[in-house]
């Protein structure tokens, strides 16, 4: 019995986890509605080079600082960030990512036209202030549309 409830706690905490994560737009996600930028303990330098390069292909966003340090294990353990969304919205996050800590930093730029009216996030993804709810609902939406077309 125990090894039982042991296995469904297990296997509870395994999914409270994947729940956390975000969707398959990690890290980056471009459309005319919305950019979003995602960087956890585990971004990886090609993924971090990715942001910046995709920052500049598909939005007038500028990073006006974007620095991290690594920690011996290749993890970051420090992010300082600076967005300038060159409308008007701006801002900066610092972040030192704890050992075990699976938050994601970064930003949201809501640029559509919607009764949310949350235009500029920055900070905590995961935090419920952050509207990458909105957002994930808006690209399964997208995805649902592009498959009935």
């Amino acid at each position: 019995m125990k090894k039982i409830g042991l296995i469904i706690s297990l296997l509870l905490f395994g999914f409270s986890i994947y729940a956390q994560q975000p969707k398959s737009w990690y890290p980056t996600y471009f459309s005319k509605d919305y950019v979003v930028v995602a960087v956890n303990a585990h971004t990886t330098d090609a993924e971090l080079l990715k942001i910046r390069k995709d920052i500049l292909k598909y939005s007038l966003i500028r990073f006006t600082n974007f620095d991290v340090i690594r920690a011996n294990d290749g993890t970051i353990y420090f992010l300082s960030m600076e967005v300038d969304c060159r409308d008007g919205y701006s801002g900066k996050i610092s972040h030192a990512f704890e050992p075990g800590d699976t938050t994601y930093y970064g930003f949201v730029r809501d640029f559509s036209l919607n009764t949310y009216k949350k235009p500029f996030f920055m900070g905590d993804l995961l935090s419920p202030y952050s509207g990458i709810k909105h957002v994930e609902e808006y690209i399964l939406r997208k995805q649902e549309e592009e498959k009935n077309e």
